[in-house]
């Protein structure tokens, strides 16, 4: 049995991926810091402990104590339209400890999996599509930038002392645990506005294109990556096909069969105007199958329709 410690897993994404591990092959230890909402680790084979992830030493001890193998990172503060200050704190609470992290990591042979971002990094490639992993990271937002400096840092102790790694990027996942009213995720913000009857808002004219992949599917994905012992390399998640905003909210119309209020803003500097991933290396990583997106859509909707 391997031993797989979860930075920040009690997310959306860490939690759904949890739930898809073969807990007969893994044993899952979480950290989370104080005072976070676990509610979605609920019902889940695991240990959970607190502590922050800018204690190093605490972490250092966490892994020693669980004879940890496998360390998955899914920590952020940031969100796309972060400010500098937020940056900042992001730098000084999340980066800079992990990499202290990642050369702990690299000293004792321990797999270091980062869940990056496959929209952000790439920044505005309006002329070329899908988007590759070898394509040139050119993040427009604080965001992206964080996302950047930590795959870099990967990089750079894989070079130089031996970090085995594995970063992903996932296209914009959705469904079951995603916050419908937050500050991020389209089709969970539409849903949560149109439960709430209130208006959806959407920056620009609903032209701009994102890939958008089912959670279930990006939890497949990574197991079947794990089992795989997939490694030292970079791989986009995601469907390979865009989607505009204004599609996204009419599959939303059609699957409700609720009229929706929206309102256009000007669009904002950090949104990049479409992305799109091509999944060619991980489709010969591994075999694996794709939600269609109104599937998708339908499936969420369904699951929390009757919440108030």
């Amino acid at each position: 049995m391997m031993n797989i410690l979860f930075i920040g897993g009690a997310g959306f994404i860490g939690s759904n991926l949890i739930r898809a591990i073969n807990k007969e092959k893994y044993h899952v230890t979480v950290v989370e810091p104080e005072g976070a909402n676990t509610d979605r680790l609920n019902g889940l084979d695991l240990k959970l402990i607190y502590g922050s992830l800018d204690n190093v030493a605490f972490i250092k001890d966490c892994i020693e104590r669980e004879n940890i193998q496998i360390v998955v990172h899914l920590v952020s503060t940031l969100i796309p339209g972060s400010t500098y200050e937020d940056y900042k704190g992001e730098y000084k609470n999340v980066i800079f400890p992990s990499i202290e992290l990642m050369e702990l990591c690299a000293q004792k042979r321990i797999r270091f999996v980062y869940f990056s971002s496959g929209g952000t990094v790439y920044g505005n490639r309006n002329d070329v599509f899908p988007l590759v992993e070898t394509d040139e990271m050119n993040p427009i937002s604080y965001y992206g930038w964080s996302k950047q400096m930590m795959e870099n840092s990967i990089q750079f102790i894989h070079r130089t002392v031996g970090l085995d790694y594995l970063i992903l990027r996932p296209s914009n996942p959705y469904g079951h645990g995603q916050n419908l009213y937050g500050k991020q995720g389209l089709v969970a913000v539409a849903i949560g506005k149109l439960l709430k009857d209130e208006t959806i808002e959407v920056w620009g004219d609903g032209s701009a294109v994102r890939d958008y992949i089912y959670v279930d599917d990006l939890a497949n994905v990574f197991v079947k990556l794990l089992e795989g012992n997939v490694h030292n390399t970079t791989l986009n998640i995601g469907s390979g096909r865009g989607y505009s905003v204004n599609d996204v909210l009419a599959f939303l119309k059609i699957v409700s069969g609720r009229e929706l209020k929206i309102v256009y803003q000007n669009p904002r500097p950090v949104d990049v105007s479409n992305m799109v991933l091509d999944t060619t290396r991980l489709k010969n990583a591994i075999s694996y199958e794709i939600t269609p997106f109104m599937d998708g859509v339908r499936k969420f909707y369904e699951e929390v329709k009757d919440i108030q």
